[in-house]
């Protein structure tokens, strides 16, 4: 006896959207390059600068290289708080990427990503170690706190996604309100004149 034949075509596995693994990939190849600049500018800076003392002017900027034991610009706060911020903030852009299907907002995330991992590298690694490393801060114009790249990333990354967001709200309700509009457009019922 043959066993009974069956009809069902078989099961394909599941792919992930080609465009989800762009943003992806671009999410972590953005945060990558962001987190090696940064990092190699401050090795730069501690090396060229602090250990010689120097303080270079540039113009409208000076190197100028200070350990920051406080969060961005000098805030001051709690030691191993700001590494528990960057595990918050990483995990929602991890959450966030299956939602994502603009290459400008994947960009955003990797630069706030790549600027968060940096000066946590910092507070991980440098003396006098974790959780309370200090930054290398190292960009001075001399009207705002000290700063560096990994604090340029989270910045400009945090008013992208902001301004990003907006414009995707605006777009998805004026879209809705497109599809109300067609699905109430009712057909004329009337009897045709003679």
């Amino acid at each position: 006896m043959s066993a009974p034949s069956t009809t069902e075509a078989p099961v394909e596995p599941v792919r992930a959207h080609p465009g989800r693994t762009l943003i992806a990939v671009t999410t972590v190849g953005v945060a990558a390059i962001w987190l090696l600049l940064d990092q190699a500018t401050k090795i730069l800076a501690v090396e060229l600068l602090e250990a010689q003392g120097r303080v270079i002017d540039l113009g409208f900027i000076d190197l100028n290289v200070i350990r920051n034991h406080g969060g961005a610009f000098g805030i001051p706060g709690l030691p191993g708080l700001f590494v528990l911020v960057t595990v918050v903030v990483v995990t929602l852009v991890v959450r966030a990427l299956p939602r994502t299907d603009r290459l400008s907002l994947a960009v955003a995330y990797g630069l706030v990503c790549g600027g968060a991992l940096g000066n946590v590298a910092d507070r991980l690694f440098r003396d006098p170690g974790f959780p309370s490393g200090a930054v290398v801060d190292f960009l001075d114009l001399r009207w705002w706190p000290i700063f560096n790249l990994a604090d340029i990333g989270i910045v400009t990354g945090a008013i992208a996604i902001a301004a990003l967001m907006t414009i995707v709200d605006r777009e998805e309700r004026q879209a809705a309100e497109r599809r109300e509009r067609a699905e109430s457009i009712r057909p004329d019922t009337s009897t045709p004149g003679r």
